[in-house]
């Protein structure tokens, strides 16, 4: 039996979204956030991908031979578990003293929205990179 095991690491940006994948550009199936799911597949040459909405992974291909288990893991773009959160948590702080000491300053605005540049990227430019997915060692 020839099985391809995919696994979605748990993230904060798209939790409550699932990702399409892509077996030979057939979607094959939807993953949900920290998911284990598998697949029976034909021995060969794949390639494989993920999608969410517009924005999808790069293609990857994979070879696996009969009675061989291949495990594929994929998430959200890179570092955004991480700069997503910290970068709300410093707008918050930043928006917050200038409420609390009433300062005006159009640096406070500009860094609050530092940010959100970062994912702006992987939404716009850079769509084709948005997920991340690799093969599991």
């Amino acid at each position: 039996m020839t099985k391809l095991i995919l696994t979605r690491t748990s993230e904060w940006n798209n939790k409550t979204r699932k990702f399409g994948i892509y077996l030979n550009n057939q979607k094959i199936g939807l993953i949900e956030d920290g998911e284990k799911i598998e697949f029976e597949i034909e021995p060969g040459v794949h390639k494989i991908n993920g999608k969410i909405d517009w924005c999808k992974s790069a293609k990857i291909e994979f070879e696996i031979n009969e009675n061989e288990t291949k495990e594929i893991e994929i998430g959200g773009f890179k570092f955004g578990n991480i700069i997503m959160p910290i970068g709300f948590g410093i707008m918050m702080i930043l928006l917050l003293i200038s409420f609390l000491f009433k300062i005006e300053s159009n640096i406070i605005i500009l860094f609050s929205g530092i940010g959100f540049l970062y994912p702006l990227y992987y939404i716009t430019l850079g769509k084709n990179r948005y997920l991340t997915i690799r093969e599991k060692i």
